[in-house]
């Protein structure tokens, strides 16, 4: 069965470490687009900071998968699907990461707030693509429009420690994700990218046959799982590794234009 859908992760497969997007991998897609299949960014991301991804990638009509998968929309701001987080889930995890010295962020659809700085103003903007706003009582602010927390540690050995402590404490209260070396994410329930695509494919009538995702993380898990056809950079997160169907090669290779070309028979 032919592929009519690419799902594919934005930081670390689509755009390397600096954040850059090879003309190879923008070509890729463009002959994908040509040939019928619908790409879908689905990025741990909000929208509105991925403007200058989507505008390289020639994203204009068709749908975003965001926030881990509590966001689903389109470009244009119309949102298909929305899964807020519980702001009491928020405050106990950010009670459950501050022994670890981790700093949390909040994100609402068009905001972000950091309880406070746990490395310089120039690295949160190399994160986020913009300055952190420092905001005390940012779950207060949020309120109702909360759509996930981030846990941040400098050092990411200490990270896996954080990931496992939120999963005992909030294991049922929210999908919990390591998302980058030094974040773990939480976002209510069910709102993981696997889930999305799922919802997704289903409204648009695709089978899991018909679906290509491509994905390096940890938060790529459940989306490698769901597809009918998968793929993850050789130097991919092991757990995304051993969920793909196919390795890719790794990231500074170019992996999302070889797994293109090994699926759709180029």
């Amino acid at each position: 069965m032919r592929i009519r859908l690419l799902a594919c992760d934005l930081d670390g497969t689509l755009a390397d470490h600096d954040g850059r997007i090879s003309d190879a991998a923008v070509a890729a897609l463009a002959r994908a687009r040509a040939e019928g299949v619908m790409v879908v960014v689905a990025t741990g991301r909000l929208p509105f900071v991925i403007e200058g991804f989507l505008d390289r990638l020639g994203v204009e009509h068709e749908p975003i998968i965001a926030a881990q998968g509590a966001l689903v929309q389109y470009r244009n701001g119309l949102v298909l699907r929305r899964l807020l987080l519980d702001a009491d889930v928020a405050r106990r995890a950010r009670t459950l990461v501050a022994p670890y010295g981790a700093g949390t962020a909040y994100f609402s659809e068009d905001a972000l707030y950091v309880d406070r700085l746990v490395a310089s103003p120039e690295q949160y903007e190399a994160w986020f693509g913009f300055r952190a706003r420092i905001e005390p009582d940012a779950i207060e602010r949020l309120q109702g429009h909360l759509i996930k927390f981030m846990a941040i540690h400098p050092d990411p050995e200490v990270v896996p420690e954080i990931l496992e402590t939120l999963k005992r404490h909030l294991g049922g209260e929210a999908d919990i994700t390591r998302s980058w070396h030094w974040f773990v994410e939480g976002t209510s329930p069910g709102a993981d990218k696997g889930a999305a695509l799922a919802w997704l494919c289903e409204r648009l009538e695709i089978s899991p046959r018909e679906v290509l995702a491509i994905g390096d993380g940890g938060n790529d898990v459940t989306m490698l799982r769901w597809a009918g056809a998968s793929a993850a950079p050789a130097d991919a997160d092991p757990a995304a590794r051993a969920a793909a169907s196919w390795l890719a090669p790794p990231l500074a290779e170019d992996p999302v234009p070889a797994a293109l070309k090994h699926f759709l028979g180029w």
